[in-house]
């Protein structure tokens, strides 16, 4: 195996990691820190637990979300670069 390949899964392995791990924190992280804002404001207010489950629900919903509409753009993506989806558009071209 040529070295350029190695070297080139290898580098697309660390990014997929990397990526994985920031998708991860950001599912855990965000809704911790809104849910930690929602206790800052129901001590504040006095409607314990209300902001805190309220804050840590939505952010829930919509990291995860956000985490289903990034992985299905980027398996479209990966789709539409197929050898075989690229002859059926060039087909489609040729017949349109």
């Amino acid at each position: 195996m040529p070295a350029a390949t190695t070297e080139k899964s290898h580098l697309h392995q660390r990014q997929s990691s990397g990526d994985a791990l920031s998708i991860a924190f950001e599912l855990v992280a965000t809704p911790a820190l809104f849910g930690f804002f929602g206790w800052l404001i129901d001590g504040a207010v006095g409607t314990r637990p209300a902001f805190t489950l309220g804050l840590c629900l939505v952010t829930a919903c919509y990291t995860g979300w956000k985490t289903f509409k990034l992985y299905g753009e980027r398996m479209d993506a990966l789709d539409a670069q197929l050898p075989s989806r690229r002859a059926e558009a060039r087909q489609q071209d040729a017949d349109g």
